[in-house]
């Protein structure tokens, strides 16, 4: 209950008209139990955590969508990429209003996209100002912890730097073509070996994993804990749309350890967004709109998805009629609450944020960017986290990915090699 005090009685009774109307579009929107208050007032927040020794924003800027104006590489987005001079404007853009923390692998077009990453980042006669993040591909041919340096070593001079800020291993050792045969040759433990020896050869600053869940990432932290040297960061699928299958489980463990965890498909390849956002990319870029409508149709208005083989059921995702909707629009209604033209994006990024993850933003354009940043300096109630969390509950389902990009696996050469979290 809000207590109105001495107010006059027209304006009292204005004020529970409005109140009563949010509350009447919540019970449409979802008949929820644990209804948002009308009004809020955003909590003001210094928008910046550690990564071990790292300070960096708690929002960082993706890249995977960059790629050389040459043509396509493997690794490389087929749609949604992003031109090198466009690169380069949105990362000086991006410093400008303090998004300094950049993600990047040495598989977005096999080293390119760190040569592409340095340059943009580039500033005459100023010193770097950004934290570069960048992650080590686990293979079948890389053997032991030199394989690790090596690769280390190659990041480090495409970046342009002395040291790598933060290196991570890319997913665990997962590819394992013998498989079928009985035959699995694990090199975690080898890899995890080499992350040490980066750190003592003054390699990088900080070491981090991707895609641990629970179980590993203990292990991975107590096994290089036993020889001196900090896990840092474990990187991993986590929205709205991705907390139950390992998800939570995997940041409970990581905040348990002090370790930092990053999530990529915050807004879970652009779901979690207004239905204004949708209607005006698709009138900006209808190529690309068609293309995405394609891969996630079913995820925006229901029906059945793919995500492997379609002849096997587990690949098949059937999701109610009205798909994210309902979601969408208790984040739109959350947003009307926090003013200063909040969008559903914002609201859905700080609800990572508030869970004390930081999540990785996907660069296409200065307008995404900006939105984004629009998700820091304020915080959720934990009433309407609560309600956001129900709302997605609600669904019935989370988001899987499309069939090119699973968000438990990776397509080899030989087929898909999977990962659970859990």
């Amino acid at each position: 209950p809000v207590k109105v005090g001495n107010e006059s009685r027209g304006k009292k009774h204005q004020g529970m008209t409005k109140s009563l109307l949010v509350v009447v579009v919540a019970l449409k929107l979802r008949g929820a139990s644990a209804l948002a208050p009308s009004v809020a007032r955003p909590v003001k927040v210094v928008d910046e955590r550690r990564i071990g020794s790292l300070r960096v924003p708690t929002l960082a800027i993706g890249t995977i969508s960059w790629k050389p104006d040459r043509g396509y590489l493997p690794g490389d987005r087929i749609v949604g990429t992003t031109s090198e001079e466009a690169q380069r404007r949105l990362a000086q853009r991006g410093l400008d209003v303090g998004l300094t923390f950049f993600d990047t692998a040495e598989r977005y077009s096999v080293g390119a996209g760190e040569s592409l990453l340095a340059s943009a980042l580039e500033r005459e006669g100023e010193p770097r100002r950004a934290v570069v993040a960048s992650k080590f591909t686990p293979a079948p041919w890389r053997v032991g912890a030199e394989a690790v340096v090596a690769a280390c070593e190659a990041s480090r001079k495409r970046l342009g730097v002395e040291k790598i800020d933060l290196y991570q291993l890319h997913m665990p050792d997962i590819v394992q073509p013998l498989r079928v045969v009985g035959y699995v040759d694990a090199k975690d433990e080898a890899y995890w070996d080499g992350l040490v020896k980066c750190k003592e050869l003054g390699l990088v600053e900080e070491v981090g994993v991707s895609n641990y869940g629970p179980t590993l990432l203990r292990r991975c932290h107590a096994y290089l804990k036993a020889r001196g040297v900090r896990l840092a960061s474990n990187q991993i699928h986590y929205s709205l749309l991705a907390r139950k299958d390992g998800n939570q489980a995997a940041v409970d463990a990581a905040n348990d350890l002090g370790v930092a965890t990053l999530a990529y498909y915050p807004l879970a390849r652009g779901l979690l967004t207004s239905s204004k956002a949708k209607k005006a990319d698709e009138k900006n870029s209808p190529k690309k709109k068609k293309k995405s409508k394609s891969s996630l149709s079913h995820y925006e208005r229901g029906g059945v998805g793919i995500v492997g083989l379609p002849w096997l059921e587990k690949n098949r995702i059937r999701i109610p009629k009205d798909g994210v909707g309902p979601l969408v629009r208790a984040l739109e209604l959350v947003a009307k609450k926090y003013g200063n033209n909040k969008t559903a994006s914002q609201v859905a990024l700080n609800w990572i944020i508030s869970q004390g993850v930081i999540p990785i933003v996907g660069a296409t354009s200065e307008t995404y960017l900006l939105d984004a940043r629009g998700a820091l300096g304020w915080r959720l109630s934990k009433q309407d986290q609560r309600f956001l969390e129900q709302s997605a509950d609600d669904l019935g389902f989370e988001f899987r990915g499309t069939f090119f990009k699973r968000v438990d696996g990776k397509f080899v050469g030989y087929g898909v090699e999977t990962w659970a979290l859990d």
